[in-house]
């Protein structure tokens, strides 16, 4: 064990050991919490008055008296409910609350007033109010997703992205306020379910497209987009917040079927079909059972999930004529003649470029077991399960032509063999002990993830042949570049203790947290060549260059097969973690203001240390500012403290709830995708002590392992540490994403019993983060639109000594740069009892720094600049709905005893789209090509002229017929169909500046229910119906989005440079930006449910 992770682990168990000896209370993010002042209808207070609340479904009994100052608090209690609270005191009447549900994380606040007795014995019992939003002790922007909302808000993925997309500070996935989706915090059951590495999705299974718990084991779940908590962290875009079902006293089971086929999807958007013969299958089936297994003692639930679903490989089709809706560019028969070429000139089996089928495969198990140890402790053991697998084409953008993506789109077709199978499997232990008295609380909590990935690439072994026409990629042939014995494991420890004492009006806390992660990664990315650098071989600018290279008789032949790598695999292991520890006090100032204030310590830490690198401290190097300066591989940040303090309030204006102030400011410290990290130990360049160079190989993963999880059901070769292409590097003093944020909100009852709500925020980043490329050259001139120029592939880079040009010093390193703010204004109504309603407007303004990818030099080689690469400027956010209404309704009608109906209505209307991971959101419109020399083809944003005949600001070649007259004359045409292009003429284009049409999507769901007795016990069939996207089953017009023609986001290619040192281009010859886009996001679908509930 190294010396620092041993520091971290003695300083947490120090910390644990200077609390257990006293305690109190800590709402966690598995539980929740009752407080109050007790006080009698003079507003005298009622020191000693009994308090006690009862979980009527589990038996659960939770007691404490009322404080000298009269408050009490009540902490760690189970969420939902219902509860009953009674309230006593000698010679008053006793108070009873019945009905009263408790929301994840919630501290419910409940000022109790006691009458005096008149006649022994009597109690005066009322119905709660069950209203979150109104609550003493909300503080920051949060959004709870009921139990109600999970049964009853339409679902087909039946995943918790459905549910958190009810914020409208989403964009409808899971980014938030526009901040990077990789910077969330998820957590399930008060465990780290983050996918560490941040490869793909945010989430465990989400690069397999699998929820990774079952669905219905899901009973509440929390966005805390602004919570000043300090025991809340590790993020700085929201905390998801999930907590699964308990066992009660009651037997309780379900068996269920949820079913889909491409009858249940719609085919045509905007009158026009999109399949010839569409195909489609889905079917998900599960069990869960819980209840007693010592009456009010202990308690189980388990649920268990299986999945089957089978998709298209693609939604286009090649051309064989005119050009269709759901046909890209590609033309069929040239697809042919290239599967051809490979076949017979290097024995090399494409696969199919259309008519092919994806398989995505889970199963899921949770079991969970509650224990009521005594009146003072109760505990809790959670176990999941997860093994999932799909399969899908190669990555959709890194490291594409210039950046152009490789579909399948309107422009590039991808064949089947150059896609993989991914496997996700997790296993996952979580434990909780809480513990209380009338003066203290504490919760324990500890947890392990256990995580395995892999790739199964659809290839054999060859290189991977980026093939471009006009400028934007046509097709992708080969191996898919990311799968080359891609092997992900990765072990995630958490531990936590939080303490608190109760004394007066004050709730004192103090707490740490230590979360432990080790990785091992096998990343082979270039082991068959370069490819997707515009100077690779692999890199194939036409489809007369493709039959030019292929073909043996010509003197430019490639012959592909010998790039083929051979010789031990790469492989790292990278160990990290982090310590937090944090202090609070929760003051009730009076029965009107509440308020909270604390100090978070972040400790990040480095536990693998990288072999000495003479190679990397021997260049000669540059900073952002062009200054001299030595990057050292080999040395990772130190462990640098991170504050974080807060303080939040709540104000009750009139003192009865009409009208609450709330909010607070701090700060918020993240953790970043450990992808970033790993690139760095990954990365080291051409190190002299490491393979090939070095014989002393420093083993990573021996041969055969015995992993059944591990790639080819166990076989793997071995992994060694060693050398690599580029280089990565941190700087010595790195710091993890950092931002202070400010929340300001009020809520209030308005006429007609409306509940309004209002919201801002605004966050400022204190660390950012960007790369740089340490190795570019200060530029040698400047363009005429102002840019700098480096010089070009082989004299922009400031060693020559690179065995490779191109390579690059890639950076990680802080800035101050970023921000984001958004007002969100929601009106809530209930109607009668049993119709809900709610509809939120959030309008948002975020801007970054860079484009987001999982791998750190392609942060920089394809993160579209204005100016210099090495100080990208700040612009537009790629995440994020600028505008976005939101709305949701539930209805319930009971016909009669046995027979009822439910409705759920989702309401979306955007600005913007969904981000997914390759984009879809925002727009750069950039040149393909290297128009700025710094070694990279696609990431220089487009000069927009003033007039495109005049020479002095573009110049055009003739091409394929079309003069340059015409092409400046099409490219005006353009220009003017755009309204950002349009707007922003004599400029270079902003990243990320335009921005995706608006779109309506309205989701419902219908569920019959048919309730029976058996037995004396009752018993109830549900049947369901989703329709997602209602609008587009009632006419295809109507719910399609839009998507970026690629070939309009790179309108412009670079031809060559003039005379006089100016680009000359060819225009794409794009009409307009916008096309339909023909994804299920544009076209209806429907899935059928059947449920048994006994």
């Amino acid at each position: 064990m190294s010396a620092i992770r041993f520091t971290g682990l003695f300083l947490f168990a120090s910390t644990l050991l200077m609390l257990v000896p006293s305690s109190a209370t800590a709402q966690g993010v598995t539980t929740a919490a009752l407080s109050g002042l007790v006080s009698d209808a003079s507003g005298t207070t009622l020191p000693g008055a009994n308090v006690s609340a009862v979980h009527v479904p589990s038996g659960t009994t939770y007691g404490t008296a009322a404080r000298t100052s009269g408050t009490f608090n009540i902490p760690n209690m189970r969420v939902g409910g219902p509860y009953t609270i009674t309230v006593s005191f000698v010679g008053y009447r006793t108070r009873e609350i019945r009905d009263v549900y408790l929301n994840l994380a919630q501290d419910l606040q409940l000022n109790i007033t006691l009458e005096e007795e008149v006649l022994e014995g009597q109690e005066i019992v009322v119905v709660a109010d069950n209203n979150a939003v109104m609550d003493g002790n909300r503080q920051g922007a949060t959004t709870v997703v009921s139990p109600e909302q999970v049964a009853l808000m339409p679902t087909i993925k039946r995943s918790t992205r459905d549910l958190t997309r009810l914020d409208p500070r989403s964009d409808g996935n899971l980014s938030f306020g526009g901040k990077n989706w990789l910077f969330n915090n998820i957590s399930l059951d008060g465990s780290y379910f983050n996918n560490p590495f941040g490869l793909d999705a945010p989430e465990p299974g989400g690069q397999s497209n699998a929820q990774p718990v079952p669905f219905d084991a899901i009973e509440q779940v929390q966005v805390s987009v602004a919570p000043f908590d300090v025991r809340e962290g590790g993020f700085t875009g929201v905390g998801i917040n999930q907590v699964t079902k308990s066992g009660t006293n009651e037997f309780k089971g379900s068996a269920y079927l949820f079913t889909r086929n491409e009858d249940f999807v719609g085919n045509k958007v905007n009158k026009d079909k999109v399949f010839e013969n569409p195909d489609l299958s889905f079917a998900q089936y599960g069990a869960s059972v819980g209840g007693p297994i010592i009456k009010n003692k202990l308690f189980f639930f388990v649920n268990g999930e299986i999945e089957r679903r089978e998709d298209p490989g693609t939604n286009f089709r090649a051309r064989e004529g005119a050009l269709g809706a759901g046909e890209s560019r590609v033309e069929a028969s040239v697809m042919q003649a290239i599967s051809d070429r490979m076949r017979n000139v290097y024995g090399y089996d494409t696969g199919a470029f259309q008519d092919y089928k994806h398989d995505t495969d889970n199963e899921k198990l949770l079991a969970k077991l509650n224990w009521n140890i005594n009146d003072r402790h109760t505990a809790s053991l959670r176990y999941n399960y997860m093994d999932a697998s799909r399969e899908q084409g190669p990555h959709p953008f890194v490291l594409s032509f210039a950046g152009t993506g490789r579909g399948p789109n309107e422009s590039s077709l991808p064949f089947e063999n150059s896609g993989y199978r991914i496997t996700n499997n997790l296993h996952s232990v979580a434990f909780e002990l809480n513990s209380r008295s009338t003066s203290w609380a504490n919760r324990f909590f500890a947890s392990y993830n256990r995580f395995r990935d892999h790739r199964e690439p659809f290839s054999t072994d060859f290189p991977t042949i980026e093939l471009a026409e006009g400028g934007v990629t046509y097709t992708t042939i080969g191996h898919e570049p990311f799968s080359i014995h891609n092997i992900l494991d990765q072990d995630v420890w958490q531990f936590t203790n939080n303490f608190s004492y109760f004394r007066e009006r004050h709730v004192y806390t103090v707490g740490a947290t230590f979360e432990s992660f080790s990785f091992f990664n096998s990343f082979n990315i270039f082991r068959h060549g370069l490819f997707g650098l515009p100077f690779a071989q692999t890199t194939l600018f036409s489809l007369d260059q493709f039959f030019d290279v292929t073909d043996p008789n010509s003197p430019n032949f490639i012959d592909f097969n010998s790039m083929v790598g051979s010789g031990p695999f790469k492989g790292e292991e990278i160990d990290l973690g982090q310590l937090s520890v944090y202090a609070q006090d929760e003051f009730i100032v009076n029965s009107k203001l509440n308020l909270s204030y604390g100090l978070r310590v972040d400790i990040p830490m480095y536990f693998t240390d990288p072999v000495a690198n003479p190679f990397s401290t021997g260049l000669s190097l540059l900073d952002e500012d062009d200054r001299p300066e030595t990057i050292d591989q080999a040395d990772l940040a130190g462990a640098t403290p991170l504050f974080s303090p807060r303080i939040g309030f709540n104000y009750d204006v009139f003192g009865d709830r009409s009208l609450q102030l709330r909010g607070g400011t701090g700060i918020f410290t993240g953790r970043i995708p450990f992808v970033w990290v790993g690139n760095v130990i990954s990365n080291p360049g051409f190190n002299p002590n490491l393979f090939p160079a070095s014989n002393d190989l420093i083993v990573t993963r021996e041969g055969e392992s015995t992993d059944p999880t591990s790639l080819t059901g166990g076989r793997e070769e071995d992994s060694v540490l060693q050398q690599s292409f580029d280089l990565n590097a941190m700087t010595d003093d790195f710091k993890w994403p950092q931002v202070w944020t400010v929340n300001l909100g009020a809520d209030g009852w308005l006429p007609h019993d409306v509940l309004g709500s209002i919201e801002f925020i605004y966050s400022k980043d204190i660390n950012s983060i960007f790369v740089r490329n340490a190795d570019l050259k200060a530029p040698s001139r400047f363009l005429a639109d102002g840019r700098p120029y480096y010089g070009g592939f082989g004299f922009n880079e400031l060693n020559e000594a690179f065995p490779f040009e191109g390579a690059g010093v890639y950076v990680i390193d802080n800035d101050t740069k970023g921000y984001n703010y958004s007002v969100t204004g929601t009106l809530r109504k209930q109607f009668l009892d049993n119709i809900n309603t709610s509809l939120a407007y959030t309008f948002l303004k975020a801007k970054n720094l860079f484009k987001s990818t999982e791998i750190a030099s392609v942060l920089f080689s394809e993160s579209p600049i204005q100016g210099d690469p090495n100080r990208p400027e700040l612009a537009n956010s790629e995440f994020g709905n600028r505008h976005r209404i939101v709305g949701n309704a539930t209805y319930t009608h009971d016909w009669s005893n046995g027979f009822q109906t439910h409705f759920g209505v989702f309401l979306e209307i955007a600005e913007g789209n969904t981000f997914l991971g390759g984009g879809g959101n925002r727009y750069s419109f950039t040149y393909s090509g290297d128009v700025n020399g710094d070694g990279f083809a696609g990431n220089d944003l487009i000069y927009i002229p003033r007039s495109t005949s005049d020479r002095s600001e573009i110049r055009f070649d003739a091409t394929g017929g079309i003069s340059a007259e015409a092409q400046a004359a099409a490219f005006d045409a353009f220009i003017e169909q755009d309204e950002y292009l349009r707007e922003n003429r004599g400029e270079i284009a902003e990243r990320f500046g335009a921005i995706n049409p608006w779109y309506s999507n309205v989701d419902v769901r219908v569920m019959q229910d048919f309730v029976f007795n058996r037995s004396g016990k009752e018993q109830r069939v549900q049947v369901s119906l989703d329709i997602l996207n209602v609008g587009n089953f009632l006419n295809s017009e109507w719910g399609v989005r839009k998507v970026a023609d690629p070939r309009a986001t790179s309108p412009l290619e670079l031809s060559r440079f003039d005379d006089d040192g100016e680009p000359v281009f060819t225009f794409s010859g794009a009409r307009k930006t916008f096309v339909d886009d023909v994804s299920l996001l544009s076209r209806w679908q429907m899935q059928l449910g059947v449920r048994y509930i006994f």
